[in-house]
């Protein structure tokens, strides 16, 4: 487990290209394989920083690139339209909302004033609202709950139903 530590740190100080502190140099004349590796790792570094390849680009590669860009130039020069053009969908839309509004209004009856004669009650219709509004009150749980309450019966039959049949299935 040391080596992989000393193997860890050597190559990292040798990624940064710094130079091994000394507890690192002593523990490599210590270790014959962390020496080994060392020793192997600065060669392949060493090897690898001066064999640097540079890649041949193609000639016909530069030319490629700009027929493209001078076709994509071209091609993107937008053609002028005159504005009125976007304005027609926009009124023809409009015309017709207020073509709707209008009819809307022609053929609307006017809401006819109900009068109510001098004799009628008007206190009574509301205490009948009242009433009615009670009555709501009392009834409308027990309507509201009455299909919960069934499901909530057939839910308790189903499972003790299969209650019954896992204990009679049980050796």
């Amino acid at each position: 487990m040391k080596t992989w530590l000393l193997k860890f740190k050597i190559s990292n100080h040798l990624n940064d290209r710094r130079p091994l502190p000394p507890e690192l140099a002593r523990a490599v004349g210590h270790h014959a394989g962390v020496r080994s590796f060392a020793e192997s790792s600065s060669a392949l570094a060493d090897a690898l920083k001066s064999q640097v390849p540079r890649p041949e680009t193609p000639v016909l590669l530069h030319t490629s690139i700009m027929r493209a860009v001078r076709t994509a130039r071209s091609a993107s020069d937008p053609k002028i339209q005159p504005a009125w053009t976007n304005w027609i969908p926009v009124s023809g839309l409009v015309t017709l909302i207020l073509l709707g509004v209008i009819l809307a209004l022609q053929f609307s009856s006017p809401p006819a004033a109900k009068l109510r004669p001098a004799g009628s009650l008007p206190l009574a219709a509301a205490g009948s609202a009242l009433d009615l509004g009670g009555n709501l009150m009392r009834e409308a749980p027990a309507v509201v709950l009455s299909p919960l309450s069934e499901e909530m019966q057939r839910l308790d039959r189903h499972l003790s139903d299969t209650g019954q049949f896992l204990l009679a299935t049980l050796p």
